[in-house]
Order: C-alpha cells, then structure tokens, then sequence
C-alpha cells in the first residue's frame, strides 16, 4: 500500500467463489473467464493464478502481449488471445501455445506464416460476426472462409466464437437472431470438414438468460468480478463483488458558513462544516463527474462529496459524523452497502468501465482468505 492510502482491496476468496457459480451456470460447458484488460482493473496475474488453483480450462485476453505477460508469471493454463494477429507478436504468441483469433484472409497468412518460421502449428479461433458489427466474419461467408482455411494445413481451428451485442436485453429477440446466425455459420464449417473442439458465444449476460447459448465453452467476464452484466440488472444470488475502493482522511478543516469549497467554487457551505479532505482524485480513476453527486462511507455513515473531484483529491462533508478525523479509512466503492452499480448509475455509464478505470498508480492489495482451505 502506498503512502497515500488509496487502494483497490481484491477478494481472491470472492473471485474464486464467483468461478465456482459460473462453473454451475454453464451446465458442462468448459468456463473460460475474460481478465483482459488486468482482470477488468482487479490485477490479472493474481486473477490468473487464483483461477488456475481452481482448474480454470481456458482463460481469455484482448492482447498478446497480456498473453505473455501470464506466461512470464508461470500460468500455463490455455490462452485465447481476442485481438487480431499481428506479424510482430504472432510467432511469440505461438511459442506460448496461445490460440490467436482469426477471421481475414491477412489473419489466416499472417498466422501461417508464422508458424511454417517455427516449425509449428498455430491454434485459431475462427470470429464470427453475428450482428455486432465490430470484427469478425460475416456468418454468411462461412463457406467460403472454410475452403480457404483448407489452404493452409498449419492453422488448427481449435474453436468458433461470436459475441453477443445484447444478451443483457429482456427483449430476447436479436440475441435469438444472433445465435442462429451462429449455428447456420457453424453448420458451414462442420460441412467442409472443420469440426471446432470450441464452439463458444455466452457471455456473462447469455450464461444468466439464455442457456441455449452455452454450448461447448462460455466467456463469463462481470460476474467473476461480483458485478453486474447490464443496468438494472440485480447480481444473482452467490455472487459477491470483489474489488472494494478505499481511501483515508489526510486532512479536516472546520469551514464557515457561506464558504466555497474546490475548484470552480461549485459548492458552497450552508452552515459550519467540517471538511475531510481525501488523497484520491480523477487521476485515480474517481472522475471529476461524481462531483457534488456521490457520497464515501465513514465510520458507517455516508458523507457527500463536495465541490469538484480534482485531480488527486477529494473533498467531503463530515458535518453529520461524529468523531470522524484524520486516519479513518473511507469506502469509495465497493461491497453491498457503496456498491460500484451505484457509481456506474451516477456516471450513466456500466459497472465494468468504473473498474476498469481505476487507475494504474492506485495499488491493487490482493487477499485471499480461503487460501488455507483450498
């Protein structure tokens, strides 16, 4: 923990638990959890080996360079790598065992290529777009794309994914839509002779509502975290959240009536108050948007925010808390009673973009209380 205080408190306990929910959910179907991004801001390589204690079969990341940083920190678990190949970072992606994501003609060289330099073959998972309309190849080119396949015997198509872009809707209808355009682009393949181990579409959101969608494998990323997959959607029963935000009170000033507080003088006391002062800021991922809007928990008690978020600090008003001074340690987010849903309806954003904007510099303290046990 640094000097200031500031730190993201993970529960690898809670982590290893909401694996174990997922695993339930899927039914049989492999569970392959997403930790791009860091694990979603809650510090991938600790994720990772939590994980893999659990017997983890897959697991997923957006780039290949999170692919070797894993390996570097002796996962050996199978990775799936969702961004496109690159020239540069295909052969070692290679080396690592990874499976690369495809769906170019470029892809399929470029992939090619870099296995025939190794000796080697490389593992794709082929990206179907079923109505994202983000990456991916059309469902309807299918049969085409598996002939070209055919060309080049050192690709080994391990599996066949698509995404969902609204699995959360409690209009089911475009999810429906999407997962025929799925099995019509798998039924293709299977036609000219390519028979995917993986066949994989779920989401956290799909594992929830659409169990048709499992098939052989699933990518929950959300809810391993203990967060929701949509707005307004309630975490299920077994989940608990796994990232708690916290600070500390650097500082309490007693402030007049009629006093403005922060930048832009956005805030002005009504009566004496008493004003903590807290060592964390929009550099830290709090943004300057939860200004005047959102409350922290002291002792217990919420305390309102007021004036502007700066850039490394926060002020609050303590008026209302007895005893509170400096030291005492704050709650930003986290937890059931300042849950990160409430943050991400403050922003009018969703509860995977609060985590993940935790910022680089604000420690990630792993703890894992079931360690022991396991």
């Amino acid at each position: 923990m640094d000097h200031r205080g500031t730190t993201a408190w993970i529960d690898l306990a809670a982590i290893r638990s909401n694996y174990r929910q997922l695993v339930k959910l899927a039914g049989g179907s492999a569970v392959c959890p997403v930790i791009k991004a860091d694990a979603y801001g809650h510090g991938a390589l600790a994720v990772a080996h939590a994980l893999e204690r659990e017997g983890a079969p897959y697991l997923a990341v957006a780039l290949a360079k999170e692919a070797l940083e894993l390996r570097e920190s002796g996962i050996q678990t199978p990775l799936l790598v969702f961004g496109v190949p690159e020239h540069s970072w295909s052969s070692i992606a290679i080396r690592l065992g990874c499976a690369q994501t495809a769906y170019t003609e470029e892809h399929v060289r470029i992939l090619a290529s870099a296995a025939k330099s190794l000796g080697k073959r490389a593992k794709a998972h082929i990206k179907i777009d079923t109505g994202m309309n983000r990456q991916g190849l059309s469902w309807t080119k299918a049969r085409a794309f598996a002939g070209l396949l055919s060309d080049y015997p050192e690709i080994v198509v391990e599996g066949i994914y698509s995404h969902f872009a609204d699995a959360d809707n409690p209009d089911p209808s475009f999810t429906r839509l999407q997962l025929g355009r799925f099995n019509e682009a798998l039924s293709a393949f299977v036609e000219a002779g390519i028979v995917p181990k993986y066949r994989h579409i779920a989401n956290s959101a799909a594992l929830l509502f659409h169990p048709d969608s499992r098939l052989d494998m699933v990518r929950p990323g959300i809810l391993l975290y203990g967060l929701s997959p949509g707005p307004g959607i309630a975490l299920p029963e077994g989940f608990a959240p796994a990232m708690t935000l916290t600070t500390s009170i650097v500082h309490v000033r007693e402030v007049p009536a009629g006093e403005s507080i922060s930048y832009g003088r956005t805030f002005t006391t009504e009566r004496r108050s008493r004003i903590g002062v807290l060592p964390i800021g929009y550099a830290d991922g709090y943004p300057r948007a939860l200004s005047n809007r959102a409350s922290v928990l002291v002792r217990g008690m919420r305390s309102p925010v007021v004036g502007r978020v700066c850039m490394d600090m926060t002020m609050i008003d303590l008026t209302g808390i007895p005893g509170a001074r400096v030291g005492d340690e704050v709650i930003v987010f986290g937890g059931r009673d300042l849950p990160v849903s409430e943050i991400s309806g403050l922003l009018g954003t969703i509860d995977y973009e609060v985590a993940c904007m935790v910022s680089k510099r604000v420690p990630r303290m792993h703890f894992d209380e079931s360690a022991q046990d396991s």
